[in-house]
């Protein structure tokens, strides 16, 4: 008996003595590491749990897992951060500790695991790249938190403006925000404001007081809208955009100066573009042509020999000139259905320094539904659209302010003792007290030799009801009809004959407008201001060289 006790006893022994190789090797100290699971970021104030694991390396590239180890944790700094004996890490201040964990099983040969965690503000701002930027240009913003920054500001703006889609963070952590600079933000170090914190950045970003598109004076900034617009799919529409481009101050000796811009394409698409200088309204003009120079000889823009221009005071025509008054509009917006290759060239003429903002979107976008006569922007579209025989009536659409629709149409005398007869009314609209002004006019269809449009007959009244009648021979002709104001409204056209008896096609009553479209059109709405003829020069200014 008491031998076979004690050959139990040597049995147990040598298990337990196996078992305790098994799990705490200690004869092989020197080949136990400990790894701790990275955190790498924590709030101030915030706490959280580091994990730790021991392995054995067996050989290269060969480690095994060992169970039920006991670690012991510290801290490098416990000033910035704490940790007790569970692994349970609490952030104190802003700083970088270097957390450990030992394996308590085993002597100091073995392997402690690190890792270095960052204990932070709810927003600290690491970096802000490029450290120089044009008006117009981005900045980027780095550090944690960035992601969340609701505002930025710097000296001379109160506000950057974000850039859409632009915020992302990390697996750990770390974000980043994009900002358009605007004028006339000055040299400084940039504020940040988000997460309840406010924190500047550490470096000064340089100003440069030009925007990103300089020089587009005499040479215009190319657009390839081919390319795929500056925002993912959720913004796809939006082929150009930028809020915060910069018309420069003007060099002495200046009364005006241009921005030109060229937007090419491959295909035939929509496009609406729009022009705002929310500061300065009216001290500044917007010009649209499907072909457009500059004539350095003699210091002027200049168009092709069949080209046509929409902006305030220059509707040219088959390369002809037309400048009807026009009251100046405290923004743009020119919407096509449809532009054809290679595209159009756009042009802001300015007498005033300001920030301003510039949108090309990939779609039709009015302020009301368009008729049935879309496009008719210009005297070649209309062209291209047919020509409507008098008589002939219709109810149409100023689309956007300052609007203007050309109509190509064919009218027979009848007769001596008879005159055309041309009316028009604008209907009272959503707002029926806004200001309307329609001007109409009545055009030749330009001919060789001719260096300007020839208006027969006009109606420039201050009002929208117009009931003109001249003369005129059997032939083709353009209507025009003019948003002087820059009020949207539907309006009904008839053209007619008056006969010696009086009477006539047009005598009867105007019809109701049309219902609004439940379609897909994009809508816009844009302020307005009192009119007041136009004053500066069309598409004459001085080069800013």
């Amino acid at each position: 008996m008491r031998r076979s006790r004690s050959r139990v006893a040597l049995t147990l022994v040598v298990i337990s003595a196996t078992v305790a190789m098994c799990v705490y090797p200690t004869e092989h100290d020197a080949s136990v590491h400990v790894s701790v699971t990275p955190l790498k970021i924590l709030i101030r104030g915030n706490d959280t749990s580091a994990a730790a694991t021991a392995w054995q390396i067996r050989g290269p590239g060969d480690s095994a897992l060992i169970p039920n180890v006991v670690f012991t944790w510290s801290s490098s700094d416990p000033r910035v951060a704490t940790v007790d004996d569970a692994g349970h890490i609490t952030g104190v201040k802003s700083g970088v500790v270097t957390i450990r964990a030992a394996a308590a099983n085993f002597d100091k040969a073995a392997l402690p695991g690190v890792d270095t965690l960052r204990v932070t503000a709810p927003l600290e701002i690491d970096s802000v790249v490029p450290a120089s930027v044009r008006y117009g240009g981005l900045i980027t913003a780095y550090g944690p938190g960035a992601d969340d920054v609701l505002v930025a500001s710097m000296k001379g703006v109160q506000f950057l403006f974000p850039y859409p889609f632009s915020t992302f963070r990390d697996s750990v952590g770390y974000g980043r925000s994009e900002f358009w600079v605007p004028p006339p933000a000055e040299s400084d170090s940039i504020l940040f404001i988000g997460n309840g914190v406010l924190t500047f950045s550490h470096d000064t970003t340089h100003i440069v007081k030009r925007d990103v598109f300089e020089p587009n004076d005499t040479t215009p900034h190319d657009f390839d809208l081919d390319l795929t617009g500056p925002f993912p799919t959720q913004a796809a529409t939006l082929l150009v955009f930028n809020p915060a481009l910069f018309f420069e101050p003007l060099k002495r000796g200046e009364t005006f100066g241009a921005d030109w811009y060229r937007l090419t394409q491959s295909t035939a698409r929509p496009l609406t573009i729009i022009l705002t200088a929310p500061s300065v309204p009216g001290t500044f003009q917007t010009f649209i042509a499907d072909s457009l120079a500059w004539d350095g000889a003699t210091k002027q823009y200049v168009i092709g020999s069949d080209s046509w221009t929409d902006g305030p005071s220059s509707h040219a025509c088959h390369g002809r000139g037309f400048s009807p008054s026009e009251a100046n509009g405290d923004s743009t917006i020119v919407a096509f259905k449809g532009v054809q290759p290679p595209g159009l060239d756009a042009i802001a003429i300015y007498g005033q320094s300001a920030r301003y903002g510039l949108t090309v979107l990939d779609t039709y976008a009015s302020e009301l539904p368009p008729d049935a006569h879309e496009d008719d922007n210009s005297c070649n579209a209309a062209d291209l659209r047919g020509t409507m025989v008098a008589p002939f009536r219709d109810t149409l659409t100023i689309e956007n302010p300052h609007d203007i629709d050309w109509i190509r149409f064919h009218y027979t005398s009848g007769g001596l003792g008879t005159t055309a007869q041309f009316r028009l009314h604008a209907f009272p609209g959503v707002h029926p007290d806004s200001l309307k002004d329609l001007d109409l006019y009545v055009a030749k269809i330009p001919q060789a030799g001719d260096t300007v449009v020839q208006v027969l007959a006009a109606d420039t009244a201050a009002s929208s009801d117009v009931d003109l009648r001249p003369s005129l021979a059997s032939g083709d002709y353009y209507l025009v009809v003019l948003d002087f104001a820059g009020t949207t409204t539907n309006y009904e056209l008839c053209v007619g004959t008056v006969p010696i008896l009086g009477g006539g096609f047009c005598s009867t009553a105007f019809p109701l407008p049309p219902a609004a479209s439940s379609g897909s059109t994009s809508r816009l709405r844009t302020t307005r201001r009192s009119p007041a003829r136009a004053s500066m020069p069309a598409l004459r200014v001085p080069s800013h060289r």
